[in-house]
């Protein structure tokens, strides 16, 4: 059954695609023409206040055209005030997992240069013309397809725009983001599965927190993509791009679907996962035509 109906987790969801898409569109204009990135940076923050203030413009404009929206807001109310020992102790568990990976410990960071990378930007107010292995320029150049990737210069923006070091914002801050949206995610699944069964999502997500907590003792599990590679973007697929485009295909949601297929492409290296939401988009509909095909012929029988 599809629901396209937009939910508060898709609107954050989607809200940080079309952020990253963003700041993708201020990276490449930086690449091609040239610009330092203190440029950029300036772009893209003027971008996302602009951003900000037409969809707080637009959300005033349709609550004064349809007046209060109390009823719409009292299901939140009734949920903390009908189930606070659940929702306690989800926070509790998704902040200890932040808490003890990101900040207690260091991140999986073996022959990982993000920050390295990250450091030069900031350093030499240029995008990726330094190698930041050597100090020089590159001396052959950059592959294009690692050009594109946007994830060094959004650590960089957050660096400039926080004041934070650049090892906390890209082994910290970073993946906290990243396992946050992933958890926003499987609310949205949660609501999909369960719709009106409030104690059963509590239950699924707390399945799910399960999972990544104790699914670590395998580099190929989400859990440890995750945990201990959250800076990754890889973990952007897996934790956030892979199953909200599933969810979009089940739910009829095409906007969505074509946000994580181009995020895709703005996050992950070509040989490390460059098409799985592709892929998995192409088989959902392989699927539905075949399940359509195999109804219309029972119906001409």
């Amino acid at each position: 059954m599809e629901n396209a109906r937009t939910t508060l987790p898709d609107k954050i969801i989607e809200g940080s695609l079309a952020v990253t898409g963003a700041a993708e569109a201020v990276h490449l204009a930086g690449l091609f023409l040239g610009l330092p990135f203190h440029v950029c940076a300036a772009v893209l923050a003027a971008l996302l206040l602009c951003a900000v203030l037409c969809a707080v413009g637009i959300r005033m404009l349709r609550r004064k055209r349809k007046g209060p929206e109390k009823e719409k807001r009292a299901p939140y109310r009734a949920l903390f005030r009908d189930h606070p020992f659940w929702l306690l102790l989800l926070f509790l568990l998704v902040v200890f997992q932040m808490v003890w990976y990101y900040w207690a410990h260091i991140p999986c960071i073996k022959n990982d240069i993000t920050g390295e990378t990250v450091q030069t930007i900031l350093t030499t107010d240029r995008l990726y013309e330094i190698n930041p292995l050597t100090g020089r320029p590159f001396s052959n150049g950059m592959p294009m397809r690692l050009k594109i990737l946007v994830l060094p210069t959004l650590s960089a923006f957050l660096c400039r725009l926080t004041g934070l070091p650049v090892m906390t914002v890209c082994y910290s801050v970073v993946p906290c983001i990243v396992m946050a949206l992933s958890y926003v995610v499987y609310l949205d699944w949660a609501a999909y599965l369960f719709p009106g069964e409030r104690k059963k999502r509590f239950f699924f997500l707390f399945f799910v927190i399960l999972l990544y907590q104790f699914g670590t003792y395998s580099l190929p599990l989400d859990g440890y993509t995750l945990l201990f590679g959250g800076y990754q973007g890889e973990a952007v697929r897996t934790g956030i791009l892979l199953p909200y485009a599933l969810l979009c295909c089940l739910r009829g949601r095409k906007r969505g679907l074509l946000l994580c297929l181009l995020a895709e492409v703005c996050v992950v290296w070509t040989f490390y996962g460059l098409g799985y939401v592709a892929v998995a988009a192409v088989f959902y509909g392989a699927v539905r035509l075949y399940s359509r095909w195999a109804d219309r012929r029972r119906a001409a029988w």
